[in-house]
Parts: C-alpha cells; structure tokens; sequence
C-alpha cells in the first residue's frame, strides 16, 4: 500500500460553503491568513466569502455607473496570495492529487498563464507541497514577476 500523504484542503461543498468547515479548522485558517500567508491551512479560506458568510462583494452606486440595473464586483483581493484564481488552481490539483495520478514530491506542476492563474499555481503548488513551472509571457508586469518569484516556483 502506498503511504504518501495525500495534501488536504476543502471539498468543493467547504468552498462553497466555509461555514461546513469544521470550526476549528475555520478559526486557524482565518489567523493563518494574516499571520503567515504560506501555512498550507490557508487552503481553507479559498472561497469568495469572509467570515460572516457574506459573499466579498461590493455594489456599485448608480450615481457613480449612471445605469439602473445593479452593478456587482465581487471582490477578489482577499484570496490567499490577493488572486482569484487560487480556486481554479487548488480544483486541478485537488482531483489529480486524490485520484493517486499526481503526487507531491514525485511531479512537478506546469501552469501556463498570463497573469494570475500562474501566481493561483505557484500559491496552491507550495501550499500542497509540489514543485511547480509557470510559464508566462517575457512582458508581464513587475508585479506579475514580483508575485510569482514571492511564491517560489520555478517559472520561465
């Protein structure tokens, strides 16, 4: 029988709906997102609700959008590394990983990208313990750059 650990992480249901995250799991997750980015508990907050529950979103007045419909934003910057795509990244990993068909420290991640799903694959690779390419374009922004090199991949 094959011991490798399998990383852990939510369900999709837990993503969903943090509030079935076991409570303590929830409550060290929510310190770890403030008091060290890089703790692998922080696979917990990838949701797009804060701790009330509440979907991270704002609605634009119709003073500023002149337009009557309601204008919604939801509001990605308090994902675990500041990207959205931390989600899309951990849901490509997670099923591979479970399934025994890629296992952390025997294959390496590759994440094509041109922005912030390259930064979702670094963030989610170090968390779970891969190693991990990104490959983007040679004209990403310095912050694109910045972001990836603060997560520790390799990337071309």
């Amino acid at each position: 029988m094959d011991n490798r650990k399998i990383p852990f992480g939510p369900t999709y249901e837990e993503m969903l709906h943090p509030e079935k995250i076991d409570p303590q799991i929830r409550e060290r997750a929510s310190k770890a997102i403030q008091e060290n980015e890089m703790d692998p508990i922080n696979l917990f907050n990838i949701t797009w609700k804060d701790e009330s529950n509440q979907v991270r979103k704002i609605v634009l007045p119709k003073e500023l959008t002149n337009v009557d419909a309601n204008i919604v934003v939801l509001l990605g910057t308090y994902f675990p590394s500041g990207s959205h795509k931390v989600g899309p990244a951990y849901s490509t990993l997670i099923e591979g990983c479970v399934d025994g068909e890629i296992v952390p420290g025997d294959h390496t991640i590759l994440g094509p990208s041109t922005g912030n799903f390259g930064i979702g694959v670094a963030y989610i690779c170090n968390l779970m313990g891969y190693k991990s390419v990104v490959i983007m374009p040679d004209n990403m922004s310095k912050e694109a750059m910045s972001g990836l090199e603060s997560m520790g991949p390799n990337w071309i």
